[in-house]
């Protein structure tokens, strides 16, 4: 869907259908291979609108962000990785939300469900995800002898193999052959749900539901509990593509009145665009106006960087979103629109997992987060003198009458903008 004139045109009855669907459990596409033993099938992409860090979608479950899936025991599911929006998000399975990330226990061969009485984990022969690349196996451990010999004592699964190469170049991984992952359930004790996830991105889980072999669910609660709310999308950042810039639409007291000048009345696209790209310029501005009260180098760096990123991944989803890049093979390097593309997705995935970095470089060293180090400003109290404004943020502007403050702030803002943008370049080179 390109662009309209109208940021606000979201359709309502397209986030209750939505919301209906995220209710149903997705089961796949199975059918009977040739020894009729039953396979089925999950082809993940990702919707990179869809929040902060996009969420995960299978082409079998429609156009629904993170959908609940099930999968009966004993039988072996594929979750298939090949479409390009994959980069950087290799997809895990937990027993709790987010894996690794929030230091809880994944499918391991050496790790039992969590209500089991089965001694699988001391054979080292648990339910585990298999990791293939172009066809073959990346591990030694198998719970699957369709695929390969059962083993026991090996903890080898693939993964150590297959998640490192997701943080090649987009074009390098994409060149590599055909992802996939072979997961067969075989414990039966245990009714509890399970979860997908991202092992480079948090909070992009998803939940499993066991099923019984006429469909049903083993348990109807959904237990454990994500633990999380997901993103939700306002009108206006669901017309951009963007996370979060709503608030931050023009004219808005904390930025200059333009960012773009001239845009023409007769392209509607590009005028929506612009609006788009003026929103999430004013967000980074305001983002990046700080304090140092984490009286570090280091902190105020990061407090800096991240609405830079921000804005640079809201840049690249708006880009995405206005659907003008014309592009049939990402890989076609003598099409300035293929070359964008790859540019604007390696962006999104890359600047976003530094992000998520800074912010756990902030939180393990004791430093305030970028939210609690915004300076506070209030416009209106800038008619006479500064004295409420904060001594931080504020003490170069004390002496300034209205007019004059006015314009130094407008003056910072646009440096700032220039210093983005140039700093973006380099990045980019």
């Amino acid at each position: 869907m390109k662009f309209s004139a109208n940021l606000f045109a979201l359709s309502s009855a397209f986030l209750i259908n939505n919301v209906k669907a995220a209710d149903d459990v997705c089961k796949g596409e199975c059918k009977s291979n040739a020894d009729g033993v039953k396979e089925c099938t999950f082809t993940a992409t990702i919707n990179p609108m869809a929040g902060e860090l996009g969420y995960f979608r299978f082409d079998e479950c429609g156009e629904v962000d993170n959908p609940t899936i099930g999968m009966e025991l004993d039988t072996t599911y594929y979750f298939v990785q090949n479409d390009k929006t994959n980069h950087y998000h290799p997809l895990g399975f937990a027993y709790y939300p987010d894996g690794a990330h929030a230091d809880v226990n994944e499918l391991e061969p050496g790790i039992k469900p969590m209500n089991s009485a089965s001694t699988c984990d001391e054979t080292m022969s648990c339910p585990a995800p298999m990791y293939m690349l172009e066809g073959k196996y990346l591990g030694v451990y198998s719970n699957n002898e369709m695929l390969v010999p059962l083993s026991t004592g090996e903890d080898d699964f693939g993964l150590d193999v297959y998640e490192p190469l997701f943080f090649n170049p987009l074009l390098d991984w994409h060149g590599m052959g055909e992802w996939k992952i072979a997961l067969k359930l075989t414990i039966d004790d245990d009714i509890s749900d399970m979860f997908y996830f991202c092992h480079i991105h948090q909070y992009m889980s998803g939940r499993i539901k066991v099923l019984n072999s006429d469909g049903t669910v083993k348990q109807e609660e959904h237990l454990p509990e994500l633990g999380y709310d997901y993103d939700e999308i306002s009108a206006f950042d669901g017309e951009c593509g963007t996370h979060a810039v709503t608030d931050y639409q023009l004219p808005n007291d904390m930025c200059p009145e333009k960012f773009v000048c001239d845009v023409p009345d007769s392209n509607p696209g590009l005028k929506a665009f612009s609006s788009c790209i003026e929103a999430m310029d004013c967000k980074m501005i305001r983002g990046m106006t700080n304090t140092v009260k984490s009286d570090s180098e280091l902190a105020l760096f990061i407090h800096q960087m991240i609405p830079h990123h921000q804005n640079a991944v809201n840049m690249a989803k708006a880009l995405l979103k206005t659907e003008t890049l014309m592009c049939d093979d990402i890989t076609d390097d003598e099409n300035a629109h293929c070359v964008m593309e790859g540019i604007a997705r390696s962006i999104i995935n890359v600047q976003n997992h530094q992000i998520q970095s800074m912010r756990g470089v902030l939180d393990g060293e004791g430093y305030l987060s970028e939210s609690e180090e915004l300076c506070t400003w209030d416009p209106m109290d800038s008619n006479d003198s500064h004295d409420s404004h904060d001594s931080n943020s504020m003490e170069s502007m004390d002496s300034m009458d209205s007019e004059e403050s006015s314009a130094s702030w407008k003056n910072t803002a646009f440096a700032y903008t220039v210093g983005a943008i140039v700093s973006l370049c380099v990045l980019l080179l």
